[in-house]
């Protein structure tokens, strides 16, 4: 064939092919994307949606209906949906493999899409994916009115109607109606955030976005260059309240473990304006003066990553407590927790901490920690520097220095520490002086010597404190008083009646657990009140176990002059009268065993539930039974006599039974609810029902008691005490002020003086 007829029968075939790609080409295009994307999908364990695919000849091609979704085995629960996306793709990259993008420009409308992790052993997305998502990033890309929940445990973004717009050649805009972050820690919400976009390299940023007041980020870059090699990064800058911060958080999970990096730094950062944004209910003031921090690791095992950290605040205030300098320097390597220092400086109060210690390889072992440190503090104003930590600065007051050494390997400690104190207040008690020598040692706590002085007061401790686990202490205990009241209005309140001094002298020896304590107690123009005791008590013996413990008490006390007595012994119903009596108890205070007698001769009276103005009485033990021999009282109208016993076998079910010596009526009409107050008046009339016993019963150490009404039945030739029970029973609420509603009254026949004087005739006078 001629040269000629060659030329023209190619020409031919030429012109034939082109109208025949142009025909082809969409059907092609469209179907080949269409098979592309399920191969890629099936490979990742993803399910793909399509509801069309429009491919003209040399024009974008238009995806409309796409949705992705994750199969159930998948590490990521992928929930996405696109309206419809727009591919003007590099036909030239994809067939012939040229160094260059493969996609030229992208569009999204509407997309709505979810990620949550599920299940960190699932299924992940291969090494091909991320290569391909790699290859998948356009020269330019524009996405509008999207909404993304991001979700990894607890940690939740979601970002509402935002769209995106960033080139290769300009600077184009980002917005966002809201974003929310939500996590255990931080929670916030940004709403109409506009700003501007650059992506180059692989790499998008952000600029321009103002946060909040006094929060504007200056740029952040979403680094994707290395998407292939499954790394990605993120730089950040921001403005924030009146300082700076700057980060570089990197992420790595090609191998088998992922791995972090992250770097941070902070400076001259207002806490005022901090808290004020935050929405700190109590103002918080000062300076973050700097901060640096690393991190390199894997962030699922702390203790096998490297991490520094160094911060220092300064002026710092909060409610009370201020400071005006801390620091703390800290640093992790090859699992070695290195306490560079703890600085706290408060005007003249300084404190210096530092020392190591190994991080522990399982969650167990942070119950044990492997820690050597040493310890210094200069403190000349105790109540400021106690405050710091929350404590009420009236609570505490004086100079204190400590000065020591510590160490804890497997539980056990090490180590020495020296207290020495002056004109020092402790929970409001004034103390001279204070020195202490403790010793941690291996498997104890040695309290080598503990002195206190107060005036011509003094208490002087040591012992042993066993750190095992059966936490077995021994040691001894002197402490000389001259005056007890002082201590007691601890917690009984200050007693501003009593002006005289309460001397006492106490002796404590304690072994394996076991106290045994004596001691005297020289009450005012009294006769020595003397006291034993011998009780076991453990380390984390709760008030049950306690009830139930073996205890053996005795007292001896001759006479003591009431109106003399701290109100600790009397608390606020005798305020005169002399008590003597000799108790030997033993058992325990749940079913104890009690041998003596008590006795109250003279007393005055004087407390808001009775209206009694004297009283004497005599109550006699015998093993878990007492008999109250006599209780003769008075008011400013009657006498009162009464008798009675009172069992005790069991104290969560005490009772107590009172008969009188003479008729007591009930003469409470109206219904009350509980009894808040007792009142004993006069009866004239004997209508009123006749009270043969009253009956007291609850729990010794609970305020669940009740009063209970036994009547007599009367027939016309003899009375008849009711044994069927008691008739009317009524709780006891005598804490608080009691009301008229609340108050029993009871009658007594009049002292014969009083119905003399009622029954005399009056004197006639003479007729004229």
């Amino acid at each position: 064939m001629s040269f000629k007829n060659r030329f023209f029968l190619v020409s031919l075939l030429i012109l034939l092919a082109v109208p025949f790609a142009i025909w082809v080409a969409p059907f092609t295009v469209s179907n080949g994307v269409r098979l592309w994307v399920w191969w890629k999908a099936r490979h990742e364990g993803l399910i793909v949606s399509i509801d069309k695919i429009e491919a003209p000849f040399l024009r974008p091609v238009t995806i409309r209906g796409l949705q992705v979704k994750s199969a159930p085995d998948n590490a990521f629960l992928i929930d996405l949906t696109v309206t419809q996306v727009s591919l003007n793709l590099n036909l030239k990259r994809i067939l012939l493999g040229m160094p260059a993008r493969a996609i030229r420009d992208l569009s999204i409308q509407k997309l709505h899409g979810e990620l949550r992790r599920r299940n960190r052993a699932g299924r992940a997305i291969t090494q091909s994916g991320w290569t391909t998502l790699h290859r998948l990033l356009p020269q330019s890309l524009s996405i509008a009115h999207s909404d993304i929940r991001l979700e990894d445990g607890p940690t939740m973004i979601l970002l509402r109607n935002g769209s995106l717009s960033a080139s290769e050649t300009e600077a184009r805009r980002f917005s966002a109606a809201e974003v929310m972050i939500a996590s255990p820690l931080f929670r916030q919400t940004f709403s109409q955030l506009r700003g501007a976009t650059n992506w180059q390299d692989s790499r998008l940023t952000l600029g321009g976005l103002t946060l909040t007041r006094g929060l504007d980020l200056q740029s952040i870059t979403a680094d994707l260059s290395r998407l292939s090699n499954q790394r990605v990064g993120l730089e950040f800058d921001v403005d924030a309240f009146g300082g700076k911060i700057r980060g570089n958080i990197s992420h790595q999970w090609r191998a088998q473990r992922s791995n972090w990096k992250i770097a941070g730094s902070a400076a001259d950062i207002s806490l005022a304006q901090t808290s004020e944004a935050v929405g700190f209910t109590d103002r918080v003031d000062g300076l973050l003066h700097a901060c640096n921090f690393t991190y390199r690791g894997n962030l699922t095992e702390p203790a096998s990553a490297t991490a520094s950290l160094w911060t220092e605040l300064t002026r710092l205030t909060w409610r009370n407590r201020t400071a005006e300098a801390i620091m703390l320097g800290a640093s992790l390597y090859n699992r070695q927790v290195q306490l560079q220092q703890l600085y706290i400086k408060q005007k003249a109060n300084q404190l210096i901490l530092s020392g190591e210690a190994s991080a522990p390889s399982n969650s167990s072992d942070w119950l044990s920690p492997d820690f050597r440190g040493e310890i210094s503090a200069s403190i000349s104003q105790l109540g400021e520097f106690a405050a710091l930590f929350g404590a009420n600065t009236g609570d505490f007051a004086g100079k204190i220095a400590i000065e020591g050494t510590m160490n804890t390997r497997d539980r056990k400690l090490g180590g020495h520490l020296a207290l020495d104190g002056a004109s020092l207040t402790l929970f409001k008690t004034a103390i001279d002086t204070l020195s202490a020598k403790l010793n941690l040692k291996a498997t104890e706590l040695e309290i080598e010597q503990l002195n206190l002085k107060r005036k011509n007061d003094s208490l002087t401790a040591q012992g042993k404190i066993d750190m095992s686990h059966e936490h077995n202490y021994s040691g001894a205990i002197s402490a000389t008083v001259d005056n007890l009241d002082e201590y007691l209005s601890i917690f009984s309140g200050p007693d501003e009646t009593n002006s005289k001094p309460t001397p006492a002298n106490i002796q404590i020896t304690i072994d394996s657990n076991k106290w045994d304590a004596r001691g005297m107690i020289d009450l005012p123009n009294s006769s020595l009140l003397n006291f034993t005791a011998n009780f076991p008590l453990r380390i984390g013996t709760d008030w049950n176990a306690f009830l139930v413990s073996p205890l053996n008490v005795t007292l001896d006390f001759p006479s003591i002059i009431l109106a003399n007595a701290p109100e600790f012994f009397h608390p606020e119903i005798f305020r005169d009268g002399i008590l003597s009596g000799n108790i030997s108890f033993s058992g325990t205070l749940q079913h104890p065993q009690i041998t003596g007698d008590v006795q109250l001769l003279n007393g005055t009276v004087h407390n808001a539930s009775l209206n009694l103005t004297e009283a004497s009485s005599r109550v006699s033990f015998r093993g878990n039974r007492a008999s109250l021999d006599f209780f003769t009282a008075a008011t400013k109208d009657v006498d009162l006599s009464l008798h009675g016993e009172v069992d005790f076998q069991d104290t969560n079910d005490l009772a107590i039974k009172i008969t009188g010596a003479t008729p007591i009526f009930d003469l409470t009409l109206r219904p009350i609810g509980c009894v808040g107050k007792i009142e004993i008046g006069t009866v004239t009339v004997t209508l009123a029902p006749v009270v043969a016993e009253l009956e007291f019963r609850g729990r010794l150490f609970q305020s669940d008691w009740t009063i209970g009404l036994r009547e007599q039945t009367s027939t016309q030739s003899f009375t008849i005490l009711n044994l069927n029970g008691t008739v009317r029973e009524f709780p006891l609420c005598f804490s608080g002020l009691s009301t008229e509603e609340k108050t029993l009254l009871l009658g007594v026949p009049a002292r014969p003086e009083a119905r003399l004087e009622t029954v005399r005739p009056k004197k006639r006078t003479k007729r004229h």
